[in-house]
């Protein structure tokens, strides 16, 4: 295991698969309750940010793939948001404003 995983592990919980500076692979379930991992990246919580967080018209979001209510949804985008500004926040800031938001990190 790399040390980034340990970490992630450490900081969000042990549902971390793998973690680098670009990515979190985490252990969830999709919307049927089946088991699945999912790899997060940069661009996939900036997409999320710009176009689903504030979306009050559906109880249903997408993050990486993944679809689901939008309380898990929103929790798993905010431990990724979390996990990125702790081990790259320059990253995380460019993949913001890659879509137009304007980082407040």
């Amino acid at each position: 295991m790399t040390e980034y995983t340990l970490d992630a592990q450490e900081m969000l919980g042990e549902f971390v698969v793998r973690a680098g500076k670009t990515f979190l692979t985490v252990q969830t379930a999709n919307v049927v309750g089946e088991p699945t991992k999912l790899k997060i990246t940069l661009a996939d919580v900036a997409e999320f940010y710009a176009t689903q967080a504030h979306n009050l018209s559906s109880g249903i979001r997408p993050l990486a793939g993944l679809y689901g209510d939008w309380r898990a949804i929103s929790g798993l985008a905010n431990l990724a948001l979390d996990w990125f500004r702790e081990v790259n926040v320059e990253g995380m800031r460019r993949a913001a404003k890659k879509v137009g938001l304007i980082p407040k990190f």
